[in-house]
């Protein structure tokens, strides 16, 4: 099991510079993966066909995160923490390594192929939306990832002040299967994970 890469992508948020064109600006989203602290991710998952279903994902730094099941509650937590998966049955009081993980490949893959998915962004567009009462600005466009074989549209709800994505919706299309993943992204500073042995 990895990280969603739903989840991958919403790491990016920086400021936007002002001579940048919506493709620019959606590509930069859609590719930057520079650290931004600790963050707090509530994601939705629904499935064509299929059951809804809901998680906190918590990423301390690069390669220790957590998702944490909501719905359906009874299913596993995961870990990733020093290159090991861990799975929790318990709701995390305790933890299984499943196996060993190379997390700085892992990251190189996964900048490879949103490099390489970069180079497919059609139909961008830009405009304004409210969220919690604080204007956005919104980026959306579609996509494809040759190396999974999957068409997506991702939109992105962008703070102008703090260049933070506060929301973004990702669906995803390939033979056979299609889902909507709705993330709504916090800063968590205090943000503390589990460290097994």
């Amino acid at each position: 099991m990895r990280l969603p890469i739903a989840a991958l992508l919403l790491l990016a948020s920086t400021i936007p510079a002002s001579a940048e064109t919506c493709r620019e600006t959606f590509v930069r989203l859609l590719t930057d993966k520079t650290e931004k602290g600790p963050v707090k991710i509530h994601v939705t998952q629904e499935i064509k066909g299929g059951p809804t279903t809901k998680n906190y994902n918590y990423q301390a730094e690069p390669g220790h995160w957590m998702t944490e099941m909501i719905e359906p509650a009874s299913m596993m937590w995961s870990l990733v923490y020093d290159n090991a998966m861990y799975t929790s049955t318990d709701k995390g009081k305790t933890w299984t390594k499943v196996r060993t993980m190379e997390s700085s490949e892992n990251e190189a893959s996964t900048e490879n192929t949103m490099a390489e998915a970069a180079k497919t962004v059609a139909n961008e567009s830009c405009g304004e939306a409210e969220i919690d009462g604080v204007m956005h600005k919104t980026v959306e466009a579609d996509y494809d990832i040759p190396a999974y074989q999957t068409k997506h549209h991702q939109k992105y709800w962008v703070n102008p002040e703090t260049g933070w994505i506060s929301k973004a919706v990702t669906e995803t299309s390939q033979t056979g299967f299609e889902s909507v993943a709705t993330q709504i992204i916090e800063p968590a500073p205090d943000l503390e994970l589990p460290t097994p042995e």
